[in-house]
């Protein structure tokens, strides 16, 4: 594969985690606006009545989510790493390199 598209899909993994991790900032700043926090509650931050199990049902969400894309992010790099090792030279005790 080549070096640059391994280089892409460990950017869009990175930023990918960067955006769901910045998801509970997100519905606090939309509750904070008199928002419904992205359907959290209804009728804003006022009336608002939360099941006991709601925000960890949320919490648990994201971080499997989160820990699903840190593990296809070590699986990208993975994938680099023997890319570069099958690309590499193997060393000689020669001064002049003859290929097989």
């Amino acid at each position: 594969m080549h070096p640059n598209v391994l280089r892409g899909l460990v950017a869009l993994a990175v930023l990918a985690i960067l955006v769901v991790s910045a998801i509970p900032l997100l519905i606090l700043l939309d509750l904070s606006g008199n928002g419904t926090g992205w359907g959290l509650c209804e009728a804003g931050l006022d009336t608002c009545r939360v099941g006991p199990f709601r925000g960890a049902r949320l919490a648990a969400l994201l971080l499997t989510v989160l820990f699903a894309m840190a593990g296809l992010l070590r699986f990208i790099v993975w994938i680099a790493s023997r890319s570069a090792r099958r690309n590499t030279v193997p060393a000689s005790t020669t001064d002049f390199f003859i290929p097989e």
